[in-house]
């Protein structure tokens, strides 16, 4: 097949050029040739120019692996807070006694934005029926309501399957889908084998969802289903699990979509850089076209490294291609021109963006609030909000972190209680709450974020690991180090279910290790890695950085790191010859 000219980036027609081609796409990382990327002859990989990797740049968009069928990622539920005598009745009590939280078994619901559900008959709808049945008599109460002469309809199992997902209560999800299959409800399409394998490998594991498959009729075995399970195998960072799934899409001689080239670039920028040049190269070779989000992706690839010149390069053939950035894109590149030292680019993009605001492209509030915000440029944020005269929830959330990022606490509060007197809303959604919490943490109101908490008690707001995440956050920027590491370890304990957020192991070391205080660092580094979070290099940074604040060697780091697989990155080998360095000018000294 002859293989199309990849503007997007830089390659040629000619496969000859394509290695070369790819990675002018990389950034330049030190210590990793050609020959680690691919065996070959890389020649111009290095020839770039790009600066030294960014240590610690922060997300600018988020990393969403999107599923080939819609619907199936969603945003955390909470937990309900307890209101038994025995349980937390009172939020500061919560923070003080360092947080014992019975909660229900069934996350909160949050009506704030949801779609409403038809209640078709007298009694309760089909939602509440499932949420509420305990799951040992999940298909008899099923199987009643059907004799009582409902039926079931496809838009409504939709809805509930949506529900259900957006609670995180995949087990129930898997419940229902099996019901309605063992009683063959409805014939299933491709969405029901999609959704039914997504629901497996949630709940049971990649390795049960590979084996669904097989009982799949064999029309249904298609790319959809094969990327359903390779979205899975990204979300887990499961790399082997997402070859074997990628190579068997080739093998079975499905289309291989630019959707599942997607999934591969995210799992490799992420966990194995090196490799993101050869599904480059394959998608030029099947003569995949890149997508919107391909180009968004690398910008984000080039721009966490530094490179600056080759992001330019990248959204330039972008738009080469006739894909405009959309808001997102724009506002991922003005924040890595912000924290590359450009101001004068990011603050012509912000203008760029203010003019899409003036054609009433009333999305782009959000992102001008947050990055007038980055600019510390109080003044402009309070034009811009004034400007939105009809705010929607989500603007709201944009204000309340932008004042709190510029430190201006009375106005993100004055923002909070505005949307309070909303009138179309029904019951606030817990992210808002925690928005308004995480505002007192960053600006270390440790008295106000208390006080905070036990109003959201007071409202029945949900708590969960979005809300143990501000709280530790609370905790650790007001110096409470730790009664941020019992609260943690007992929300761990007490809550089997539901594990707290990645970052709140990582704020915890992190804080540690800025005392150089090996032991606790280890100790949560050790917490961290029996939850099981897929493989990941940063906690060996903060853990080395523990090391280098306590200037104590580190013996057997890199062997530490090859047991669990992980790649040793250049900033590893600099901390170790730093620490090696001053071992040996102490003995020289001694």
């Amino acid at each position: 097949m002859r293989a199309q000219k990849f503007r997007g980036f830089g390659c040629s027609a000619a496969m000859s050029r394509a290695r070369s081609a790819a990675a002018h796409v990389l950034p330049v990382f030190s210590g990793i040739t050609g020959k680690n990327l691919t065996g070959g002859s890389w020649r111009g990989l290095r020839d770039v120019g790009c600066p030294a990797p960014s240590q610690e740049l922060p997300s600018c968009y988020a990393e969403t692996v999107l599923p080939s069928v819609r619907g199936f990622c969603s945003e955390p539920a909470e937990r309900p807070i307890s209101t038994q005598p025995n349980g937390m009745t009172d939020a500061l009590k919560l923070i003080e006694t360092e947080a014992e939280i019975p909660g229900s078994q069934i996350p909160a619901m949050d009506h704030s934005s949801d779609t409403k559900l038809q209640d078709k008959t007298n009694g309760p709808c089909l939602f509440q029926i499932v949420l509420d049945v305990p799951s040992n008599s999940f298909r008899n109460v099923l199987d009643k309501w059907i004799e009582d002469g409902n039926h079931l309809d496809r838009n409504e199992v939709k809805l509930v399957l949506s529900r259900l997902r957006k609670q995180r209560l995949y087990r129930k999800a898997l419940q229902f889908m099996e019901w309605i299959e063992r009683g063959k409800l409805l014939n299933f399409e491709e969405f029901d084998y999609a959704c039914h394998l997504d629901l497996i490998a949630r709940h049971n594991g990649i390795k049960n969802a590979q084996g669904y498959i097989k009982r799949v009729p064999l029309p249904f075995r298609n790319e959809v289903l094969y990327e359903t399970l390779l979205v899975n195998c990204v979300c887990v960072g499961n790399i082997q699990k997402a070859e074997e799934v990628f190579k068997e899409i080739k093998d079975l001689s499905l289309p291989l979509t630019v959707s599942a080239c997607n999934q591969m670039i995210l799992l490799y920028k992420r966990f194995a850089r090196g490799k993101v040049a050869d599904i480059l190269i394959l998608m030029e070779k099947e003569n995949i076209k890149p997508s919107s989000f391909t180009y968004k992706v690398m910008i984000d690839f080039k721009g966490r490294s530094n490179d600056l010149p080759g992001m330019e390069l990248i959204l330039s053939e972008m738009k080469a291609c006739g894909i405009e950035p959309d808001v997102a894109t724009q506002t991922m590149v003005a924040k890595f021109y912000m924290y590359g030292g450009l101001t004068e680019k990011a603050e012509a993009i912000v203008k760029e963006l203010e003019m899409q605001l003036l054609k009433d492209h009333r999305h782009a509030i959000r992102s001008l609030l947050h990055l007038y915000a980055a600019l510390n440029k109080p003044d402009d944020v309070a034009r811009i909000w004034k400007l939105c005269t009809e705010p929607r929830f989500e603007d709201f959330l944009a204000a309340i972190k932008a004042w709190g990022q510029l430190g201006h606490i009375e106005q993100a509060e004055e923002t909070f209680e505005a949307l309070l007197k909303m009138p179309e809303l029904e019951k606030l959604s817990f992210k808002f709450y925690i928005a308004m919490l995480n505002v007192y943490a960053d600006n270390k109101l440790l008295v106000k974020g208390k006080h905070f908490v036990e109003r959201m008690s007071r409202d029945g707001c949900p708590i969960g690991p979005l809300t143990w995440d501000a709280i530790i956050n609370l905790y650790v920027k007001s110096g409470e180090v730790e009664k941020a590491d019992s609260f943690l370890l007992n929300v761990a304990e007490e809550n089997h279910d539901r594990r707290p957020l990645f970052t709140s192991y990582i704020v915890l070391m992190k804080a540690y290790a800025k005392r150089g205080d090996i032991y606790n660092t280890e100790k949560i580094f050790d917490r961290l890695k029996k939850v099981e979070y897929p493989g990941q290099t940063l906690p060996y940074h903060v853990l080395l950085e523990a090391y280098v604040n306590a200037k104590v060697p580190a013996y057997g780091f890199l062997q530490r790191m090859s047991g669990h697989k992980v790649r040793p990155t250049t900033k590893v080998y600099t901390d170790l010859r730093f620490l090696d360095t001053l071992q040996k000018e102490e003995a020289l000294q001694g």
